[in-house]
C-alpha cells in the first residue's frame, strides 16, 4: 500500500511539475490568454467572429508587428528604440510631400524608406559612437523627429495622394487577404527565420546576456547595433508608408503613441528590457493580445481612452514580472 501511495504522490508531483514548467513559458501563457479572450468575445458579441472584424483586427496589428519584428531582435540584444513612432510619422510625411510635389509613386516611397533608414542610422551612431544609453538616445530622437515631422507638414494633414498610391493598401489583396496583413506575415516570418537560423541575428541572445563577453568572443557588437537600428528604421518607414496608403492621408498625429503600444506588446510577449530573452512568436502573440483588447473595447463601446490606461498598466506589470523572474534566476 505504501508503495502505491508513494507512486501516487510522485505522479501528482510529476504532473504539477510539468504544469509549472508549461506556465513558465511566456508564449504559452500569452497564447492561453489570447484563446480565453477570443472565446469570451465570440460568446459575448456576434460581430466578433465575422470576416470583416477579423480584417479589422489584422489591419490594426499589422503595422505594429511590422515595426515590432526587428525591434524584438534589437531588444533581445539589449537595445530598445523609442523613436519608432516618430520615425513612422516622419518617413510617411516625406513620402506624402513627395507625392504632393508630383514625384512618381516608386520614388516617393523610396524617399520615405530612405528617411527611415537614415533615422535608424542616426540612432546607431548615437548609441555606438556617442555612448548614449539606447533608451535615452532613442527618446531624444523620438522627440527630435516628432518635432521635425510636424515642421515638415506645418502641423497639418497631407492629402490629395494619387489614386494608384491609395489603392496599394485600400484595394490590394492576395487571395482575398489584405496586403497589409500579407506584408505583416512576410516580415514576421523573415525576422523569425533570421533570429533562429542566421548566426548574425541569433547572436542577439549572446549580446543581450553579456555584451562584454560577446565582444571578447569576437562578435562585432557595433556592426550589429548599426544594422539592427537601420532595419528598425526601414520597417518603421514601411509601416508609415503603408499607413498613409491605407488612410488616404497623412494626419499630423500619425505614429504618436505607437512606440509605447509596441514596446508594451513586446514586454507582454516575453522580451526582456534587460536583454537576452524573447522571441518573434511571443511578440506576435503580445501584439495580437493588444489588438484583441482594443477590438473588445470598440465592440462593447467602451471609452477608447481606457486603452491607454490598460497599456500603461500592462507595461508596468510586464516589467515587474520580468524583474521578478530575473531576480529568481539570479
Amino acid at each position: 500500500m505504501s508503495n502505491l501511495a508513494n507512486e501516487d504522490v510522485r505522479g501528482q508531483h510529476g504532473i504539477k511539475g510539468i504544469i509549472k514548467k508549461i506556465f513558465q513559458v511566456r508564449e504559452i501563457v500569452i497564447f492561453l490568454l489570447v484563446a480565453v479572450l477570443i472565446i469570451f468575445m465570440a460568446m459575448s458579441n456576434a460581430q466578433f467572429l465575422t470576416i470583416a472584424n477579423a480584417r479589422i483586427i489584422g489591419n490594426y496589428m499589422a503595422t505594429d508587428m511590422i515595426m515590432g519584428a526587428f525591434l524584438t531582435i534589437s531588444l533581445i540584444a539589449g537595445n530598445t528604440d523609442f523613436s519608432i513612432g516618430s520615425n513612422m510619422g516622419c518617413s510617411a510625411f516625406v513620402c506624402g510631400l513627395m507625392l504632393n510635389h508630383e514625384f512618381s509613386i516608386p520614388v516617393a516611397i523610396l524617399g520615405g524608406l530612405v528617411t527611415g533608414c537614415l533615422i535608424g542610422l542616426l540612432n546607431g551612431f548615437v548609441v555606438n559612437n556617442l555612448k548614449v544609453l539606447p533608451m535615452i538616445a532613442t527618446m531624444g530622437t523620438w522627440m527630435a523627429f516628432k518635432g521635425a515631422g510636424l515642421m515638415i507638414i506645418n502641423s497639418s494633414t497631407l492629402s490629395n495622394f494619387p489614386i494608384e498610391f491609395k489603392a496599394i493598401v485600400q484595394d490590394g489583396d492576395i487571395f482575398g487577404i489584405p496586403i497589409l496583413i500579407v506584408v505583416m506575415v512576410i516580415v514576421t516570418l523573415i525576422a523569425s527565420f533570421l533570429l533562429k537560423y542566421v548566426s548574425f541575428f541569433h547572436q542577439a541572445y549572446f549580446i543581450g546576456s553579456n555584451r562584454e563577453s560577446a565582444e571578447l568572443s569576437g562578435i562585432n557588437v557595433k556592426k550589429f547595433v548599426y544594422i539592427l537600428y537601420i532595419l528598425i528604421g526601414l520597417f518603421s518607414a514601411v509601416a508609415g508608408v503603408l499607413s498613409i496608403s491605407r488612410y488616404g492621408s497623412a494626419p499630423s498625429s500619425l505614429g504618436q503613441g505607437v512606440e509605447f503600444r509596441v514596446i508594451s506588446a513586446l514586454l507582454i510577449g516575453g522580451v526582456s528590457l534587460n536583454g537576452g530573452e524573447g522571441s518573434i512568436t511571443g511578440t506576435f502573440l503580445g501584439i495580437l493580445l493588444m489588438a484583441l483588447i482594443s477590438n473588445a473595447l470598440t465592440l462593447f463601446a467602451i471609452d477608447t481612452n481606457l486603452q491607454n490606461v490598460l497599456i500603461g498598466s500592462i507595461m508596468i506589470i510586464s516589467v515587474a514580472i520580468d524583474e521578478a523572474n530575473r531576480r529568481r534566476q539570479n
